[in-house]
């Protein structure tokens, strides 16, 4: 038996989401522990986000750490327990395991390279007496969202109090700073200083998101604030945070910074997809899971699909996706005989605290977890298939014929260099781009011309970044994540207004794309779509990009009688449907006006789903209304929706019979 010192540390600001219930985080573990070790148990310190006990046991250092998260996650099942705590144990020969623990951070090189040089110089500040050297250091940390902050900060607090290099008290707070006194998210400067100045909020650390102070025109408010922290600064450990920007805008705000404070900025890349399925295996390990090889070409499959609309969250949209594979394990398990797969789930954590066998990780296999990504589930059709399946597109199926023919050709002969498959796909909207750019990737991973086939979708809008620097790394980053795929910029022409709009991000986010296109013509394949006379603009304002993409397929505008044979299609894969539907979907659609479908206004294809979902709603509601079962298509369903004013007010009245007045 030898003498443990358990410290644990609370996130302040998921503490202060506890203060409703009975006891607070810290109290309710040291009285689960004082029940796990009755004979030796002792609280050195117990704040509202820290505990600190001594307990005497014969377990190891790592085994003690991960009982109590267990303990943790038992009591508060519904957190990350990871993100809102760290856990320090200490043994009796004073040896840590909080550096190896950082040091097993996903991505963060630059935070671990600090943490090892203030483990390195620590010993030397003791000797000298030297602590305002690092008492007056500040951090300025530039991360996206997702990427996991709050962790690490909580790891640096910890830290930093386990070296005795700062008396920690509260734990951590983040606030983010801003200019409007009516914000109703952000904190201002001057409300910011009221928070510091209470007296139980000394001993904490305080990371400031900044990114509302980027520009140089609110550089003096920031630095007023700033010039309030100094009197503070051995009170408190102070970070500030920005985005992932462009080298030269964080050494802007870091010089600004550094004019009044000792700074050390800390840049932090995104996660690449390795790093993000490394960070869902330690999550799985953590429940007593992991995941066959075959397994993560799933969740690479569903990453990239919550990528492909721009709409990602990081490490928060990675925990989403465990929780759904532990979700469908679970749901898969339910289904057997329980009597011979059953865990017992009784054995309380108090038990678990002495037993130190090795845990063996039950494993998940892909057709567990197949639901994740669609595509998976789909009966495996080719990409020349699917195109076939669509309505006029035969042209275009043998262009892309031609393209995948010619890019073979190049790669089995090495005297040949191997043509840009970047692409122009123009035309109206609605009328297939989109899908067939997805199809795109998907033929050519069949023909090994890409290693994945995933699709990303993005607008301009999307490239571009809020503040000054923000715009390249985000548009690299987006590339990065299309690497062996499609990445598809719809209305890309928005990245370019002519010299008349002056220095806007879309030009730097385009040079920047531009860039990527040539370092990665093998490897990505990037289709910029829009109208015909947009896109030329676009081409003509940057001589440079035309001749990157060599591919221009023009999608023509549906002529009535394939917008007629994509209704039917549609409704033929869902429902049936009585014999007189299909000639009044013929005489409908026959009578748009042919300047109306010319236009821009017109939506072809969209038009057609529009119009599609509106008649077998009309058709739900009508056998919901008669108590009938299944939902049968009826013409007077379809006249229906074709009276409302958005499928009426175009047609030309005298092709209208039947369908209004």
């Amino acid at each position: 038996m030898s003498l443990m010192n358990i410290k644990v540390t609370f996130n302040g600001n998921w503490v202060l989401t506890k203060q409703e219930e009975p006891y607070l985080p810290a109290e309710v573990l040291s009285e689960e522990l004082s029940t796990a070790f009755p004979e030796q148990f002792s609280v050195n310190n117990l704040s509202l986000t820290e505990l600190s006990v001594q307990v005497d046991t014969d377990s190891k250092i790592e085994h003690i750490r991960k009982q109590v998260r267990q303990l943790l996650m038992a009591k508060y099942p519904m957190d990350r327990i990871d993100r809102v705590s760290e856990i320090i144990i200490t043994g009796a020969e004073g040896e840590t395991d909080i550096l190896v623990d950082i040091d097993n951070l996903i991505g963060w090189d630059n935070f671990k390279e600090l943490c090892h040089e203030i483990a390195q110089v620590t010993p030397q500040i003791k000797k000298n007496r030297t602590y305002e050297a690092f008492q007056f250091q500040n951090y300025l940390f530039s991360v996206n969202d997702g990427c996991g902050l709050s962790t690490v900060l909580d790891k640096f607090y910890s830290f930093v109090t386990g070296l005795n290099l700062f008396e920690g008290k509260n734990g951590v707070f983040e606030l983010e700073l801003t200019t409007d006194k009516e914000s109703e998210t952000g904190t201002t400067p001057i409300e910011a200083l009221s928070l510091l100045d209470m007296d139980d909020a000394t001993g904490s650390l305080f990371c400031f998101d900044i990114s509302n102070f980027m520009e140089r025109s609110k550089y003096p408010m920031l630095k007023e604030f700033l010039q309030s922290l100094l009197e503070l600064e051995k009170e408190y450990i102070f970070a500030f945070r920005i985005p992932f920007v462009e080298e030269g805008a964080l050494r802007d705000v870091y010089e600004m910074l550094s004019d009044i404070l000792f700074m050390r900025k800390i840049p932090v890349l995104p996660f690449s997809m390795d790093q993000l399925k490394s960070h869902a295996k330690d999550m799985l390990e953590t429940y007593q899971y992991e995941g066959s090889d075959d397994v993560w070409e799933v969740f690479e499959s569903r990453i990239a699909q919550e990528k492909s609309d721009g709409k990602f969250y990081g490490l928060q949209t990675v925990d989403k996706v465990v929780y759904e594979m532990l979700w469908l394990k679970n749901k898969a398990d339910s289904y057997l005989d329980q009597d011979t797969t059953a865990n017992d789930t009784s054995e309380t954590v108090n038990e678990g605290l002495t037993d130190e066998k090795e845990v063996k990780l039950k494993s998940i296999s892909q057709s567990e977890v197949i639901e994740l990504a669609p595509t998976f589930m789909q009966e495996q059709v080719t990409g020349f298939d699917e195109l076939n399946e669509m309505v006029g597109m035969e042209k275009i199926a043998d262009r892309i014929k031609e393209i995948v023919a010619q890019v073979k050709l190049s790669q089995s002969n090495n005297t040949m260099e191997r043509p840009s498959i970047h692409m122009r796909f123009l035309g109206s909207p609605g009328t297939g781009k989109t899908t067939v750019a997805r199809i795109v990737g998907k033929i050519f991973q069949e023909n090994g011309i890409l290693r994945n086939g995933y699709f990303f979708e993005y607008t301009a809008r999307d490239l571009v970044g809020e503040y000054v620097g923000q715009t390249a790394p985000k548009t690299a980053s987006i590339c990065r994540d299309a690497y062996g795929s499609v990445l598809f910029i719809d209305e890309a022409y928005g990245l370019y207004w002519g010299n008349d709009r002056g220095n806007d991000f879309g030009r730097e986010a385009l040079t920047t794309l531009i860039s990527e296109m040539e370092n990665h013509r093998d490897d990505m394949v990037v289709i910029m779509a829009g109208y015909k006379d947009e896109m030329e603009g676009l081409m003509k304002g940057n001589p440079g990009l035309r001749s990157r993409m060599p591919f221009l397929i023009e999608f023509p505008s549906y002529t009535p009688t394939q917008l007629a044979a994509i209704f039917m299609q549609m409704v033929n894969k869902h429902f049936k449907y009585d014999e007189s539907l299909a000639p009044a979907v013929t005489e409908y659609f026959d009578s748009l006006p042919k300047e109306y479908l010319e236009s821009k206004e017109f939506a072809n294809g969209r038009f057609v789903r529009n119009l599609y979902e509106r008649t077998w709603s009309k058709a739900a509601l009508r056998m919901q209304l008669n108590k009938q079962g299944e939902v049968v298509l009826s013409v007077e369903d379809f006249k229906a929706a074709c009276e409302e004013k958005e499928f009426s007010e175009k047609l030309e009245r005298k092709k209208t019979i039947g369908f209004s007045n």
